[in-house]
């Protein structure tokens, strides 16, 4: 890249495609100049003396790449550095080809032979191979080892990289670059030109042949450039071809073809010739009789075929002479094919030369006057002498006489040493027509390929087409006699290929039979789903459960709860909803807040099911939440109603729940209640819920992305399913909406139960309690929250203009004046209010609003408990702390609970607990708190205001259903591991249908990344695993990769830091000293790195030296702590998730964890976790533009190409003034006065190549590309071997789905993986 990009464009395949041939054309023209100054046909010129002769008036282009071959230029001062070089060590190298044969001979997979191979196909194949320069031998194993496996000629390529040494491959495939000493290959040349080397000739004459050469040279090197283009289209139109519609049989669609059945029964006749001579050694005379017979079949058929009207008769095989001469039997370690069968016989050559001695060829050349008044032969040839050859002397004539008939020996002297003499064998009757058919035979001689003949006579002008004619007849002959192998070969291949075609058509219909007698979707029809269901559900006997609720129905546990219940508003509607379920499959009921729907609508259907025997012998009811602490608080209080004294899940108890690792169910258990997440899950096991018979869809009205997702299976489950009923429980709000996409289901509505609120606003709060805003509080703010990037020009006294850019900060609210609302308050109010940073939670203000409320004399005395809403874990685990380390809070009157979904279940279960008397609660919790569950004792509410959202493309109204606002790359992930098609036409289905734009971009990240086929709803082994995370995609590919790769540790932590947001702060004012505070912590040209590293020294100062430490560090290096404690607690949880999807940490993974704070990371794991960054983040990735400075304390800004165009490192990054070649991986890109990168790493080649996008390979200009802009020099085999690992990789996540319990600790793959990615920089 190089010279000027435009806006948003980088420079694609064809433009290097175009840049590499006009620099091998350049090569070539400075090749040829040498030459020929220096008059030997080899030297090549220096690049030096090549770049001194240009003009330097002349006007240079913008910089191209300049890849050459070892034998077109002078060395690597033609290589473009900012293409990286790809070298592996020799030795590793040959361990990991070893590795990729024995897994593949382990796996032993067989693809499927392409239905279309035709005898034309594989001979195009088996000449691009050879164009190639690879040995005849080599190219038969390559296609016997590849086309018989489903292969074709990459697959050939591929073969031939991995099987031949160094030495065997042809230029460009093996491991020689430039600047090494390469070994003397054999250069490919086009089979049509054969070079001769000539005479010393006359300088005029030299002049001309060396102008000849130049231009046969530049042909050639344009064919090698071509050559890449050429087999890249056979292998389009292969694929063409096997796409085109098949309705067509290949005998009607394809003319017969007479030769190429004769070469296919030649092969079979040879096979059966050595059956024969096998059997009669073994003297198996019934073996020997049948495998005569077969040959006389074949002899016959092939005589018939040789009278067919275009039969060649040049493959013609004579059966006389394979009778008379047989050949030797092959051994096991011979070649399969013997060629002796297309040797001539010598006897018969030498009886026709014999004949030819006898006869004479007289002719008479004779022509009148009349019909022809141009020049007569020999005149013509010696007018073309004196002109073309005007050093030479006349043409000389010797006329022989052979009996009564002549001939003549003509002689041209072109040099001193280049003498033509000719002599026709044609005889004529007089002389004058020998001199004339001489001087015509001559005549042809120099001047071939020009046509001259029209302006001969007649006669003379015939035998000159009879000439040409019988050269070009026997060079038809000749090429024959040489593609005669190759062609029995291709036979041969072809019968084999059409043999296990058979074998693979004979083996899918028995799987195909099979699978239609084990599919019981096609052995029973949608109608029939209902009874099957039935059937399936008799062998449940509910009369144990039902006896079970009939005994906890007495319990005096369920008749004092059961009072309780009925002061519930949903309670006097009981006989409504049952009545109502009892006629219609599908209910919305809309309630209220606080009607009591969530615990007591399953009740109601639980209690019916078993105590109202109505025809019903399934009882098994699932209530989804979208919270896990829903889950749970709502069947811990169901289990209590319903009188189980073990709780959810217990021995004797009907209620259970299962979330994200935890599960709490018994053989008893018939109403669970679980995550919309974990029903999700169920349905990838089983797609109809056989065993459920009622499905209750709580908070409908959130529209989460999986309750959206949720629905539409639901719906077309209920198709198909006729004893299966569905409840819909949601807020007043669209009720209508959900009963018209159920077919106008009934609405059963139920008001709620409201108390009275008295609210409090923040002046009035800060009024009460007497607090005071400090100037220096972190909670004040300064009106400086903003700064502008500004460049100086700074002219200097000579006249010289100096740029600067400087940041400097922006007022946003000085001196604002306050709403004369206000006015009614203190001035210390009014001032807090005024300088109230409103971006930050003041904790502080809660801690004296809680000290407050028990010296007031209003509140003190009220019993109760108080809720705390706060927008995420780290403002939750932060004010616990505070209260834990004030001393207003140390005694037991007060009980601080965390309420949140990560931390235990058992940590929760206390929040719902009430304290004993004169102890006050304080529940800390997030804004689920709201409406997913309910906390009895609650008098006193303290809202923070702020929560954390999901938002895609900016802020939207909440009202807005998720999956309209939110990335679908995991929903889409769902669709296809549940087989429900493609995602496009599934979501078309769903209650508000996102745009497909929206559904193809996340269709296009998971090809990308690697998680689904690129032409059909198909996951790939990773996309089977990352639909298990629940997380981004891209967070769960980096945490899967870091698990088997044994960094699971550090990985996670740089997962958590992508989820949530960097811990370095810039404080207003004091930029300089963050920014050096941050380099000093700079590690590998990585900001993941150097977050990683300032997290070691946060948790080394956590554990040694505590709170009052672990502040100074903080303060000491800009970092936020509380960003640090989410760091931490998401870490944790993201790395339960990957340990419950069955990726267990390994003992290299516990080996980060010991002691890793006092250590610092080795090059090699360093290397390592870039590597697992780039699986994580590509294809977020773009290349530097390096800019060479003269004064190397300037620093200039690091710019990078990205697919999308040009972007600025952000100056927040410690890359942001990196001047290197290479790349760049980044996490995000956002867009302010210009396009900014946030948090950037620099990489090397080796993790792109393993984990980046496609990989195509252009073999003579020895580049590789990813995705189609990427570019690394590289030979074709480095190209193959990181193809094949990737395979590798694949087969690995492919063996964990099969055995989840397996272990990849020695793997032998992922070692050798991981010494390569470790070695990188040792090369």
């Amino acid at each position: 890249m190089g010279g000027k990009n435009k806006k948003h464009k980088t420079p694609g395949a064809a433009a290097v495609r175009a840049a590499v041939t006009a620099s091998r054309a350049k090569s070539a023209e400075a090749g040829a100049a040498g030459e020929a100054q220096n008059k030997k046909p080899v030297a090549r010129p220096s690049p030096a003396a090549v770049s001194s002769s240009r003009d330097p008036r002349v006007r240079q282009g913008p910089k191209i790449y300049s890849f050459t071959s070892t034998s077109d230029s002078g060395g690597a001062a033609n290589l473009d550095k900012s293409i990286l070089k790809v070298v592996i060590n020799n030795k590793l190298e040959q361990r990991i080809i070893g590795v990729i044969n024995e897994h593949k001979k382990q796996s032993n997979d067989k693809g499927v032979i392409s239905g279309r191979l035709t005898a034309k196909k594989l001979q195009d194949l088996y000449m691009a191979l050879q164009a190639f320069s690879f040995k005849t031998k080599d190219i038969e194993n390559a296609m016997t080892n590849t086309l018989l496996h489903g292969g074709d000629l990459h697959s050939a390529l591929d073969w031939l990289c991995l099987n031949l040494s160094d030495d065997a491959l042809p230029e460009g495939f093996s491991q020689e670059f430039e600047e090494q000493q390469p070994k003397s290959r054999p250069k490919f040349q086009s089979p049509q030109i054969q070079a001769t080397i000539s005479p010393p000739m006359q300088p005029k004459m030299k002049k001309q042949e060396e102008d000849t050469r130049i231009k046969q040279k530049k042909e050639e090197k344009n064919k090698e450039v071509n050559m890449k283009e050429w087999i890249l289209q056979y292998a389009e139109q292969q694929n063409e071809e096997e796409k085109s519609d098949n309705s067509k049989s290949l005998e009607e669609e394809e003319k017969f073809d007479p030769n190429e059945r004769y070469l296919h029964l030649a092969a079979k006749l040879l096979d059966a010739k050595e059956l024969a001579a096998t059997f009669k050694l073994e003297k198996n005379k019934q073996g020997q009789k049948e495998a005569q017979e077969k040959i006389r079949k074949f002899q016959r058929e092939m005589e018939t075929l040789e009278d067919h009207p275009v039969f060649n008769p040049a493959i013609k095989i004579s059966h006389q002479q394979n009778e008379r001469k047989k050949p030797p039997l092959t051994t096991e370690g011979e070649s399969a094919l013997n060629f002796n069968l297309f040797e001539k016989s010598t006897a018969a050559t030498e009886e026709e030369r014999d004949k030819k001695k006898e006869l004479h060829d007289v002719r008479n050349f004779d022509y009148t006057a009349r019909s022809w008044t141009g020049k007569s032969p020999k005149q013509f040839l010696i007018d073309w002498v004196r002109k073309n050859l005007p050093k030479s002397p006349n043409p000389s004539f010797e006329k022989v006489p052979v009996g009564r008939y002549w001939k003549c020996r003509v002689r041209v002297i072109k040099s001193e040493d280049d003498v033509l003499v000719v002599c026709p064998t044609i005889l004529t009757e007089d002389g004058m027509q020998a001199q004339h058919l001489g001087a015509t035979l001559a005549l042809y001689r120099l001047v071939k390929g020009q046509s001259v003949h029209q302006l001969l006579p007649p006669t003379y002008r015939d035998v000159w087409l009879e000439w040409s004619d019988a050269e070009k007849k026997k060079e038809e002959l000749s090429k024959m006699e040489t593609n005669k192998p190759r062609d029995l070969f291709i036979a041969k291949l072809l019968n084999k290929v059409k043999q296990q075609q058979q074998q693979q058509q004979q083996h899918s219909e028995n799987k195909k039979e099979n699978f239609e007698e084990e599919s019981w979707e096609n052995l029973v029809s949608d109608e029939d789903f209902s009874a099957l269901s039935l059937e399936s559900a008799s062998a449940e006997d509910l009369e144990p459960v039902r006896n079970l609720f009939r005994k906890l129905q007495s319990t005096p546990k369920y008749q004092r709860l059961l009072k309780e219940r009925q002061q519930l508003p949903v309670f006097k509607h009981r006989n409504l909803i049952v009545e109502t379920l009892k006629r219609h499959r599908v209910v919305v009921v809309a309630g209220e807040t606080g009607s009591g729907k969530s615990t007591q609508v399953p009740h109601f259907l639980l209690e019916d099911l078993l105590l109202n025997e109505w025809g019903t012998s399934k009882c098994n009811i699932v209530c989804t939440q979208p919270r896990r602490i829903s889950a749970v608080s709502l069947a811990t209080r169901v289990c209590e109603e319903l009188g189980c004294d073990n709780g959810p899940g217990g021995r004797n108890s009907l209620c259970g729940y299962q979330i994200r690792m935890d599960s709490r169910s018994s053989d008893s258990t018939r109403l669970l209640y679980c995550t919309t997440g974990v029903l999700l899950r169920k349905l990838q096991e089983d797609g109809l819920l056989t065993n459920v018979s009622h499905v209750i869809v709580d908070e409908v009205h959130e529209r989460s992305v999986q309750s959206d997702f949720l629905l539409i299976i639901l719906k077309e489950i209920l198709q198909k399913r006729s004893d299966l009923h569905l409840i819909l429980m949601s807020a007043t709000v669209d009720s209508e909406k959900f009963s018209t996409y159920f077919t106008h289901c009934p609405i059963l509505r139920i008001s709620g139960r409201s108390y009275p609120v008295e609210v409090f606003h923040l002046e009035d709060i800060i009024e009460e309690t007497g607090f005071v805003l400090e100037k220096d509080s972190e909670y004040c703010q300064k009106f400086l929250e903003e700064e502008e990037e500004i460049t100086i020009n700074v002219t200097s006294k000579a006249g010289g203009i100096n740029k600067y850019q400087e940041y400097i900060p922006v007022q946003t609210g000085a001196n604002a004046d306050l709403n004369p609302f206000y006015q009614k308050y203190s001035s210390r109010t009014q001032h807090a209010i005024l300088y109230m940073n409103p971006h930050k939670i003041n904790l502080d203000l809660i801690l004296e609003l809680l000290a407050y409320l028990d010296r007031s004399p209003q509140f003190r005395n009220i019993e109760g408990a108080v809720l705390i809403f706060l927008p995420g874990l780290a403002h939750i685990q932060q004010l616990y702390d505070f209260l834990s380390t004030d001393r207003r809070f140390y005694s037991e009157r007060y009980k601080v609970i965390a309420l949140h979904s990560i931390l235990s279940t058992q940590d929760q279960a206390a929040a719902f607990t009430l304290p004993p008397p004169g102890v006050r609660k304080i529940v800390l919790a997030t804004n689920i708190a709201e409406t997913g569950i309910t906390i009895p004792d609650v008098v006193f509410v303290i809202d923070t205001g702020r929560t954390k959202e999901n938002k895609f493309e900016g802020f939207m109204d909440y009202s807005v259903p998720e999956i309209l606002r939110v990335p679908l790359e995991e929903l889409c992930l769902h669709i296809m591991k549940c087989n429900l098609g493609f995602p496009e036409d599934f979501l078309s289905k769903a209650l508000d249908p996102p745009q497909l734009q929206v559904i193809s971009n996340a269709m296009n990240l998971l090809r990308k990344i690697g998680a689904c086929e690129l032409n059909e709803p198909k996951l790939t082994p990773l996309g089977q695993h990352l639909a298990v995370l629940p997380v981004n995609v891209k967070i769960g590919k980096m945490l899967i990769f870091g698990a088997i790769f044994g960094c699971l540790d550090p990985v996670a932590t740089l997962a958590a830091v992508m989820t949530e947001k960097s811990p370095f702060t810039t404080p207003i004012g004091r930029k300089d000293e963050a920014d050096l505070a941050k380099s000093a912590l700079a590690m590998a040209d990585s900001d993941h790195l150097t977050i990683y590293n300032a997290y070691l020294g946060w948790k080394k100062a956590r554990q040694e030296g505590g709170y009052r430490s672990e502040m100074v560090y903080c303060r000491r290096n800009f970092l936020n702590r509380t960003s640090l404690l989410t760091l931490e607690d998401v870490k944790q949880e993201l790395i339960k998730l990957v340990k419950a999807a069955g990726f267990s940490s390994s003992t290299t993974s516990n080996d980060w964890k010991e002691n890793r704070a006092s250590q610092t990371l080795s090059f090699q794991e360093i290397a390592l976790l870039k590597a697992v960054l780039a699986a994580g983040l590509y294809d977020n990735v773009g290349k530097i533009n390096y800019t060479k400075s003269v004064d190397i304390t300037e620093k200039l800004a690091c710019v990078v190409d990205t697919a999308q165009g040009k972007a600025q490192v952000h100056p927040s990054s410690v890359n942001r003034d990196l001047q290197t070649y290479g790349w760049l991986l980044y996490q995000e890109k956002v867009r302010y006065a210009r396009v900014y990168l946030r948090e950037t790493t620099l990489i090397t080649p080796f993790p792109v190549l393993l984990f980046g996008g496609d990989i195509e390979v252009q073999h003579r200009e020895r580049l590789l590309s990813i995705d189609g802009w990427i570019y690394f020099q590289a030979p074709v085999k480095i190209a193959v071997i990181f193809k094949q690992l990737r395979v590798l990789i694949d087969s690995v996540l492919r063996k964990k789905l099969e055995n989840p319990k397996m272990s990849l600790e020695n793997d032998k793959i992922l070692q050798i993986i991981t010494e390569l990615i470790k070695t990188e920089n040792n090369n």
